[in-house]
């Protein structure tokens, strides 16, 4: 079934309601209201529910700056779209629109091919920006419906394994429940981190030596993977300070360090390094794992979009987006290297503050 978008044209000429009208009658995806003032504007928006809003700038007792900023109060029109519509092309009035919440702008006389390309592009976007909310908000929801019982499995598996009364193949069936279930678990974690992330987060910065929050991210996945001899070889530059949302950032150092782990061959050597040079802090991962097609090296990083199957089949599905998406909160950004069978690297590099502002960015 084909979508037909609803707009609102708010113009107080009717031939300009009369023409606009007629132009995008002869589209049949749009279904059109029209208003001669902003109340009366306001009085449709309920019933109608437009996706787009053409709203004239010059409109009697109420103009269009002043009805923009009651629709964009309402958090239920959050995602319709607002085109200013003006007889004159000055600067400031566009920008006087932008800061009422316009999404874009347009002058008199249209020029028709101008109008419809507008129209239908903020419809289109309107309308993906619902779709990711919806997506959001349904993975949300499932990851914490579905806590509860993904817990209970966890614990229930993790009992059956430490039961001495169960045979070695009981036990090791349990451990392997108990594994799944932790792996389904991060997964749900991460993909709820990955929606707030491309929803838009406030962070908090602090100052830490990155020194000591590497330390801690290398010796609880250690501890994690004793019983396959990894070692780990670091360098790291003590004095490196680093202003971060760090309960955010960390996320990035455990997962590179993890999927380093996850390559990794037994008793393999994971290289980790960190230095500074002209204000950029950097930060390499190396392992000797089976490497990376030069292909992939940045499909690696996108969402679901993932080819290498192998990259799935160890978890590693969507934490490589969710550190890119990160470090470009932090304006930072991460690359990696490798051939297939010379292991892989990955490159994380983020801005320094300079030391004496630090003190002043504490949140």
């Amino acid at each position: 079934m084909k979508v037909q978008y609803k707009i609102l044209v708010v113009d107080d000429e009717p031939i300009i309601l009369f023409y606009i009208q007629d132009l995008l009658a002869s589209v049949d995806d749009y279904i059109v209201e029209t208003a001669e003032s902003g109340e009366q504007a306001l009085g449709i928006l309920t019933a109608f529910k437009p996706d787009l809003i053409l709203l004239d700038i010059q409109l009697p007792a109420m103009n269009g700056y002043e009805v923009c900023r009651k629709i964009k109060a309402d958090n239920q029109y959050r995602f319709t779209k607002i085109i200013m519509i003006s007889g004159h092309a000055r600067v400031n009035e566009r920008l006087m629109g932008y800061e009422a919440g316009a999404d874009d702008y347009i002058g008199k006389p249209f020029d028709k091919e101008e109008l419809l390309a507008k129209v239908r592009v903020f419809t289109q976007l309107k309308n993906r920006e619902e779709v990711d909310q919806i997506k959001g908000d349904l993975l949300t929801l499932i990851t914490h419906e579905t806590r509860t019982p993904v817990s209970g499995i966890i614990g229930c598996a993790e009992l059956l394994a430490s039961d001495p009364t169960l045979s070695e193949e009981g036990k090791e069936l349990a451990g392997l429940i108990a594994k799944s279930g932790q792996q389904l678990f991060q997964f749900m974690k991460n993909a709820v981190l990955l929606c707030k992330l491309k929803a838009g987060m406030e962070l908090h910065f602090n100052p830490e030596p990155v020194s000591g929050m590497l330390a801690n991210v290398i010796n609880n996945l250690v501890e994690e993977n004793v019983d396959r001899h990894i070692r780990i070889s670091t360098d790291f530059d003590d004095s490196i300070i680093l202003l971060a949302d760090w309960p955010l950032l960390i996320n990035v150092f455990k997962f590179v360090i993890d999927n380093a782990f996850k390559f990794s061959p037994e008793s393999g050597i994971i290289t980790i390094k960190s230095w500074q040079t002209d204000g950029i802090l950097s930060v390499t991962v190396q392992d000797e794992g089976e490497g990376l097609d030069p292909h992939m090296q940045e499909q690696i990083f996108d969402e679901f979009a993932i080819k290498d199957v192998a990259h799935h089949q160890k978890g590693q599905g969507i934490s490589l987006a969710i550190c890119r998406y990160i470090l470009h909160y932090h304006h930072g950004s991460i690359q990696v290297a490798g051939n297939p069978g010379s292991g892989t690297t990955f490159v994380i590099k983020l801005p320094l503050p300079p030391i004496e502002g630090i003190g002043e960015h504490e949140s």
